[in-house]
């Protein structure tokens, strides 16, 4: 089935970006809305992995209609009139999870090219919303979403941790993340309320991991503290305060305090207080890990069992400097870059994924204490699961702001990895299906082939449970009982975009303009195809009284109500058609320029 889109620049209005004039939107809803109201679909011959941790079914059956399974099994007659597929020789499993997605308009062809058909995504914006929306309704390609809303990064009294917690909840958020500046006091608040809520509660924390297990944590992110809770004392004390901060030249160094930290709120070093802007970046935390004492790594290895706390392993990302798969790593993005079908994928991130040079700065005593962290993590991945821990794939794909891996084939890769470690396979694929739908509660319709769940499947041409790398020869991807496009094309276009989402920005180092950011928000942000007329308000500063909303690159007539406050009414026109509107403020003559841009999104009805 071959997936074609309009061309990337054919738009039929000088305004907006929208579905309605992408190819890409109205021929995907054309395939999929045809596939969810036929008939039953059969896949005959194939060897099922359920990811139940079953034996393999050989000659299996699989009978899917609408968007669930209705059969599975051996010597099943397929339904009057279904649609038989031979997949002999084949291989049928669950599609794949990735726990940690920064979500981009330009993923979707390489997460469900590589099997991704489930994300837990580190968002929760109205792009993000309209996108959900439309991957769930069949009309935009991508991943089920599950969103965490925004993380809790809080140091605040407990209280209004509390709060926060309570507006996430209110906000629709599927798990709650904790972020590093929220000490041990606050995460146990944010635990209460979360698992009142029947959330799960994850974090990348600045504390160490017992503090927060001992706090109501379900998971560690990138097995933040793990380190912490795995040296001796004097490893702290004394070795690390001795190791030089490496790197210091790269923009991603923004701040070298964060200083409304206390240390006393944590009884211990902070870990994000270094020259990095993430712990996790800072080479040092991979030398602790050459530290580690295996006895006090068992004795948090129990711990975690008993409380069934998971890690998030994210090998692929904190090790990808030292895994022993780098110059293939390597030479597999260089090709998959220099391919013209995925000449989107932005700039920055192409040098962030071909981004090596920190080797180029390390010493070989650094590199070998940091090789001898990658082996005694791996260690620690292998004893923990045998003793019955869990863990999530997450590679926390794909960032602007560091060196970075490929959506989708970063996924596949982390299972590979897992592997390496010690995993079984079969464990592995659990790690990427069974075990992140049933920690966040979704166990019952997904992450497993069985009768009666929604039927989303990959067809795969090797065995994984012989090769882990079969992921690479996906033939197939249903997601929701219908078939999905595989491949990549050089037309490809998200049909409700995100424009700005790869500036290159941090926290106290923004990009240079010329461009006042005068429009500090915009409501509504998201509406729905068809609404008709909106009436739209624009907060900011400085705005005069010749100052008009610019909807695209339509005038509206406005209302200055002060000079903090717009109010203008989008024309039911403008909304036919799900998409994107970038909407900023312009002066009439005989004033000039404009301000900053902020996106109104139009989902999908």
């Amino acid at each position: 089935m071959k997936y074609r889109t309009g061309q990337a620049g054919s738009r039929g209005s000088p305004w907006m970006w929208s579905a309605g004039i992408v190819s890409a939107a109205l021929l995907l809803h054309g395939i999929l809305a045809g596939q969810a109201q036929g008939q039953a679909i059969v896949l005959r011959g194939g060897t099922v992995i359920d990811a139940t941790g079953a034996p393999p079914i050989p000659n299996a059956v699989v009978v899917v209609r609408g968007e669930r399974i209705e059969a599975l099994g051996q010597g099943i007659n397929p339904p009057a009139g279904a649609e038989i597929i031979d997949v002999s020789g084949k291989y049928i499993l669950p599609g794949l999870w990735d726990e940690h997605l920064h979500y981009k308009s330009w993923f979707p062809e390489l997460l469900i090219t590589n099997g991704v058909t489930s994300g837990w995504v580190q968002d929760g914006s109205p792009w993000i919303l309209a996108q959900r929306d439309g991957i769930n309704k069949g009309k935009i390609l991508g991943p089920r979403m599950f969103i965490r809303v925004q993380s809790i990064d809080f140091f605040g009294a407990p209280e209004e941790a509390r709060k926060i917690t309570l507006d996430l909840i209110g906000r629709g958020a599927d798990f709650v993340k904790i972020y590093t500046l929220t000490p041990p006091e606050n995460v146990k608040v944010i635990a209460e309320e979360a698992h009142k809520a029947g959330k799960v509660v994850e974090g990348h924390f600045g504390i160490t991991a017992r503090q927060a297990i001992d706090n109501g944590a379900n998971g560690l992110v990138h097995s933040t503290g793990v380190e912490l809770d795995t040296v001796k004392p004097e490893v702290l004390e004394k070795e690390l305060p001795a190791w030089r901060a490496v790197d210091q030249g790269r923009s991603r160094v923004v701040f070298p305090k964060v200083s409304q930290w206390n240390e006393s709120k944590t009884g211990g070093p902070n870990p994000d207080l270094t020259d990095y802007w993430l712990w996790i970046e800072d080479p040092r935390r991979l030398m602790l890990f050459g530290k580690m004492d295996r006895s006090m790594a068992q004795d948090l290895i129990k711990l975690m069992v008993q409380k069934q706390v998971y890690i998030e392993g994210c090998q692929i990302y904190l090790f990808r400097n030292f895994n022993d798969h780098l110059e293939e790593y390597y030479q597999e993005d260089l090709a998959l870059l220099n391919r013209p079908e995925l000449h989107y994928i932005p700039e920055v991130i192409r040098t962030n994924i071909l981004d090596y040079t920190l080797l180029d700065k390390l010493t070989a005593d650094e590199k070998a204490l940091m090789k001898l962290g990658y082996r005694n993590y791996q260690w620690f991945v292998k004893a923990f699961v045998e003793a019955g821990g869990k863990i999530v794939v997450g590679p926390d794909t794909s960032s602007i702001w560091h060196a970075t891996m490929m959506p989708g084939v970063a996924t596949r890769r982390e299972l590979q990895l897992l592997v390496d470690a010690g995993v079984k396979p079969m464990q592995a694929i659990q790690f990427a299906t069974k075990v992140p739908a049933e920690i966040l509660g979704k166990g019952k319709d997904l992450g497993t082939l069985e009768k009666g769940k929604l039927a989303d499947l990959l067809v795969l041409g090797r065995n994984p449970l012989e090769d882990i790398t079969a992921f690479k020869q996906i033939e197939r991807v249903m997601q929701n009982g219908r078939w999905l496009p595989v491949g990549y094309h050089y037309d490809f276009v998200n049909p409700i975009p995100n424009p700005g989402e790869h500036w290159l920005t941090f926290p106290g180092k923004e990009p240079l303009s010329d461009t006042p950011e005068l429009v500090t928000s915009i409501s509504p942000s998201l509406v729905t195809e068809g609404s008709g007329p909106v009436a739209l308000t624009v907060k900011g500063r400085e705005f005069v009284s010749s100052a008009v909303i610019q909807a695209g690159e339509r005038w509206l007539s406005t209302d200055v109500v002060s000079p903090s406050e717009l109010r203008a009414t989008i024309p039911a026109d403008m909304l036919a058609q799900a998409g994107t509107i970038p909407i900023q403020v312009v002066h009439a003559k005989p004033g000039w320029g404009k301000t900053n841009s902020m996106n109104l999104y139009i989902k999908f009805k």
